[in-house]
Parts: structure tokens; C-alpha cells; sequence
């Protein structure tokens, strides 16, 4: 805490702090023990919990059940690991608890043990920011509450975003006519940022392209994959019975997902035709058609280069919708290399991280901009993902970025 010298370094401090002397001055007897333990290990279970639902409680059961069943690692996550910790503290309390004899473990061996496991935790962080193998949650929560200006996982709305911007009505379909010829783009990490210049500042790359609704849409759920279920339809609560890229095909629309990645990431190429799309195209295929790749947070195909290809596309005389995943803005953006930052970066101030996700999400809606004005024929609906997921350098990076809400734009 004093390394931190912060207030919620400290505060934290005073929970761990009473948390000791709530412990050392429960009475030895097991009438007084055991309750408290029961308490505690509620506590701490709720809390484990806590940590891997990491919506913050946002997830109702059949989401978790839902997710479970997706990532090969749900179960441990949502399931066993609560309970193995439990299991662990009441081994450990047993004799205490119940008599028996106490389970022991030596001072090497115990040191070992936490200096293994502290040397995972800097790993794992070093690897990947969405979930540490460690973490203390009365510190991030202490965190959120007394950083100013920053917005969690809450996905709130402040007043000065509700009246700068139109939010999308939720009973409303997106798509109005099934039979116009619809290019729809899911761009990756676009996100709303707690600061109306900022949000103004990506929004103006679109302002002459026609628009008809620039805002802000709620989205179910917070990673890219469930957005796109969300857009194609498919997620709990939507109106559409068919998948929508299904309704433009039987409304005699040729249908194409394209993405700049991997087809067997999240499984699309084997299971996207479920949906209604006649033609699935991924890196390979691309890059097979002399496409571009570029290196960003993935190495796939350039959004320019793909906005060129769906330009070739669009100018055939078959009618179509097509649903584009952009790939350019995906973390991390230590690794992004650019030629040329925006000038934004310097009006806004912004860090290097951000200025690097700035830039890629400035270039990618200046292209699609280009492309609806030449195309005027097609209705471009664009939306984002989630908010850009995590900095390896930048903690309060992601922190800017209200949770669950994305831009909303539709064109011609």
C-alpha cells in the first residue's frame, strides 16, 4: 500500500487489517470458530466467484452454462476452481473444525509454493490481461471507487454521453428492409469512451458519409464472437426467428461472411454456414486473392486491403449482404506498428496506447466511409464488439471505455 500510495492502496490495507483482528480475537471455542469460519468461507467463495464471472455479476446462470460449454476451460473456471478453493480452506481448518489432525506443511515447501505461484501470476499477466491468475478484489474494487473520472465494468451511462448522443432503442430492429442490398461490419474494440471529444472525434470520420443514425447500442454480451450471434439474430430475447443473414437470402441476396483471420478461430468456417451465408471467406482465402496482411494485434488481412476487396464485390450487379469482422484494431497495441499517427493524438492528448488504438480505428472508419459513398446503393450498418479488451502498459486504457457499450452507425 505505501508503494502504491494511493487511497485505495490504503483503504485496502484497512480491510485486510480488520480482517486479521476479526480473526485473532474470535474466541478459541468451536461454538465461536466454526460460524465465523462458515462466514468467512461464504465470503471468499462469493468472492472467487466474483473474480471469474467477470462480468461482474452481469452474467445470468445460462450464460455461464452457455460459456462453460463454448471454451474448453469453462468448467474449470465457473465451477471447479470456487470450489477446489473452498475444499482447500476447509482441509486446511479441519482441525479447528472438527478435531483431526491438522494439515501441515513445512516452511520450504510452503515458500516454494508461493513463490511458484507468484512467478505464474507475473506470467500470466505478462501474457494476457483479461484474467490474472491472482487477484485481490477489495483493491479493485476500492480502485474503481476512488479513481475519478473512470468507469468500470458499470455500464451506465453518464449524463454528459446520454446528451451528446442518440441511444439506439433496443426494440427496434436494425435491419428495416430484408430485400435492400446491407453490408454490416462488427468493428473490432470499437468502443465509447467516457469522453464526448473523444467519442466526436472517431464519429467525425463517418459525418460525410451519409449517415443517418450516429450513437450509441447496448450490447448483450462483451466479447466478439457473442456480438456477432447478436447481430446475425441469434442471441436470447432477439425478435428474428431466422438468422438475419438467412432472411436476406431468402429475400434472393447472395450472403458472405468475411473475416481477416482464422476460419477455425471461435470454430466460424464449420458452423457459419448455419446461419444462412452462402460464401465464408478467412485469411487464407484472401490472402490466396493477392490480399494484403498486415500485423497488428493479429496477423491477418489489412482492413484496407479487405475494404478493396469488398469494393470489387459490391460492384457486381448481384445484389448481397455481406458481414465484415474487422481485424486491424485488436490488442495488443504495444505490438502495433504504424507509419503515421493521427493528429488526434495531440489535440486529445492521449496516451501512446491509446493513440495507437485511435489511429487504427480512425483509419478503418475513414475506409469504410469511402466505401458507403461509393456504394450508395447499399446500407452499411456498423457497430462495435466490445471495448478494446486490455493494455499491457496502460491499466487505465480499458477503464476509459464504459462496458457493453459500442458505437452505432448506419449509412445511406
Amino acid at each position: 500500500s505505501f508503494y502504491a500510495n494511493s487511497a485505495e492502496g490504503f483503504a485496502t490495507a484497512g480491510v485486510y487489517l480488520l480482517m486479521f483482528w476479526v480473526v485473532t480475537s474470535i474466541p478459541k471455542q468451536k461454538k465461536f470458530v466454526l460460524p465465523a469460519f462458515v462466514s468467512f468461507s461464504l465470503f471468499f467463495f462469493v468472492t472467487d466467484c466474483e473474480n471469474f464471472f467477470y462480468s461482474t455479476f452481469a452474467l445470468k446462470i445460462p450464460d455461464v452454462w452457455g460459456l462453460t460449454k463454448f471454451f474448453w476451460w469453462g468448467p474449470p473456471l465457473f465451477i471447479v476452481i470456487p470450489l477446489l478453493i473452498t475444499a482447500i480452506q476447509y482441509a486446511f481448518a479441519r482441525k479447528n473444525l472438527c478435531g483431526d489432525g491438522r494439515l501441515k506443511l513445512s516452511y520450504p515447501v510452503a515458500i516454494a509454493l508461493a513463490a511458484i505461484f507468484i512467478c505464474l501470476d507475473l506470467g500470466f499477466t505478462y501474457a494476457q490481461q483479461r484474467q490474472g491468475l491472482m487477484e485481490y478484489p477489495a483493491k479493485e474494487w476500492f480502485w474503481q471507487h476512488f479513481k475519478q473520472n473512470v468507469v468500470g465494468k458499470n455500464s451506465y451511462l453518464q449524463e454528459d454521453i446520454k446528451n451528446a448522443f442518440p441511444q439506439w432503442d433496443d426494440k427496434m430492429s436494425v435491419v428495416a428492409d430484408y430485400s435492400r442490398p446491407t453490408v454490416m461490419i462488427l468493428v473490432e474494440s470499437f468502443g465509447i469512451n467516457k469522453s464526448v471529444d473523444y467519442d466526436e472525434a472517431l464519429f467525425s470520420a463517418y459525418m460525410n458519409a451519409n449517415p443517418s443514425f450516429i450513437g450509441l447500442y447496448q450490447r448483450q454480451s462483451n466479447h466478439t464472437q457473442g456480438a456477432e450471434w447478436e447481430d446475425f439474430g441469434c442471441l436470447k430475447g432477439n425478435v428474428e426467428r431466422t438468422p438475419i443473414p438467412a432472411m436476406f437470402k431468402e429475400n434472393g441476396l447472395q450472403t458472405w461472411y468475411v473475416h481477416g483471420f482464422s476460419g477455425g478461430f471461435y470454430d466460424r468456417r464449420a458452423n457459419y454456414a448455419k446461419f444462412g451465408f452462402d460464401s465464408l471467406l478467412f485469411r487464407n482465402d484472401l490472402a490466396n486473392k493477392k490480399l494484403s496482411t498486415c500485423n497488428y494485434g493479429f496477423v491477418g488481412i489489412c482492413d484496407s486491403s479487405m475494404v478493396a476487396f469488398l469494393d470489387s464485390l459490391l460492384n457486381e450487379a448481384t445484389p448481397k449482404f455481406i458481414y465484415w469482422t474487422t481485424l486491424d484494431s485488436h490488442p495488443p497495441y504495444e505490438l502495433a506498428t504504424l507509419q503515421e499517427k493521427t493528429t488526434m493524438c495531440k489535440t486529445l492528448a492521449l496516451s501512446d496506447i491509446d493513440c495507437t488504438y485511435f489511429t487504427l480505428q480512425e483509419n478503418t472508419a475513414k475506409q469504410i466511409a469511402w466505401l458507403a459513398k461509393r456504394h450508395p446503393e447499399y446500407k452499411f450498418i456498423i457497430r462495435g464488439d466490445h471495448r478494446p479488451m486490455g493494455a499491457l502498459m496502460d491499466i487505465d486504457f480499458t477503464q476509459s471505455f464504459y462496458f457493453k457499450w459500442v458505437p452505432m452507425i448506419v449509412l445511406n
